[in-house]
């Protein structure tokens, strides 16, 4: 099956671009490694009528509402590698598992890289 879209990182970007996607009835697979880079965190903020939430809880409830559209797919596993052939990507993920998708949104969110400054860490 080609997929309208592949997104690639389930935190509240990903979970975000394919609520938009589902609600849309495009085929969209969500892939999430569940390695998230706020794993420390104790409270999101910044999400209207969520301020302050526990993370995961926030994960949860996105989760919950993707799954009411059957045009998405969760896919719990990590992207290895993403290709163009024939003007669609293929998408690998570590399993080796293929996807085919006519678009790719990137969500991985980022990892801070702190100056090499004593005290600072």
């Amino acid at each position: 099956m080609l997929l309208d879209c592949a997104v690639i990182g389930g935190g509240p970007a990903g979970l975000n671009a394919t609520l938009v996607l589902g609600r849309s009835r495009r085929k969209t697979v969500l892939f999430d490694d569940n390695k998230p880079r706020n794993a420390v965190t104790q409270e999101s903020h910044g999400f209207v009528t969520r301020d302050g939430i526990d993370p995961q809880e926030f994960k949860r409830i996105g989760q919950e509402e993707l799954s009411k559209y059957p045009d998405v797919r969760i896919e719990k596993q990590r992207v290895h590698g993403i290709t163009k052939e024939d003007g669609q990507f293929r998408v690998e993920t570590e399993s080796g598992e293929v996807f085919h998708s006519k678009k790719v949104i990137l969500a991985t969110g980022f990892k801070e890289i702190l100056p090499d400054i004593p005290c600072v860490h």
